[in-house]
């Protein structure tokens, strides 16, 4: 995050990137990459989504008094992306690459369609909207350690 416009906008491609190698070693039926892979795909998601839920959708929400505007679709969106990981890792061990690329493949449109919707739509408006607390909110981003509290993942 840079002194830009786009300030609020995180890395998605990190995700979209390891799917893709996920996909690449399932393909191969590489499945100790890609155990690791979808590991480290799970580990970077629960930090990613609890940045968001603890520290951006909020102060979005207490900036324009919205708590069930766009950040309650984007927390809907992110409760369907954590049903597909936790379902991903079930796929995964049945060791089937037809059935895992397939799962990989809707997991993947998902992401990509969530991303989407961040990056063209809230990311751009929560920047606007949350420019005169720029400064707080990068502090918060670069300190943050998840709470633990607020999404609970069964895998």
């Amino acid at each position: 995050m840079g002194s830009t416009d786009d300030w609020l906008i995180h890395e998605h491609s990190l995700y979209e990137d390891l799917l893709a190698n996920c996909q690449e070693a399932a393909e191969a039926e590489d499945w100790r990459s890609v155990d690791a892979l979808f590991g480290k795909l799970i580990t970077h998601l629960k930090r990613h989504m609890a940045l968001e839920e603890e520290v951006l959708y909020p102060a979005y929400e207490a900036a324009t008094h919205a708590p069930q505007g766009p950040t309650g679709a984007l927390r809907h969106e992110h409760d369907r992306i954590v049903r597909l990981v936790t379902d991903m890792t079930r796929v995964i061990r049945t060791r089937d690459s037809d059935h895992v690329l397939e799962s990989l493949e809707h997991l993947e449109n998902q992401m990509i369609k969530h991303h989407e919707k961040e990056e063209d739509i809230f990311l751009p408006m929560a920047s606007h909207i949350l420019d005169d607390q720029r400064a707080d909110i990068l502090r918060q981003l670069a300190d943050f350690r998840p709470s633990g509290s607020s999404r609970k993942w069964e895998i």
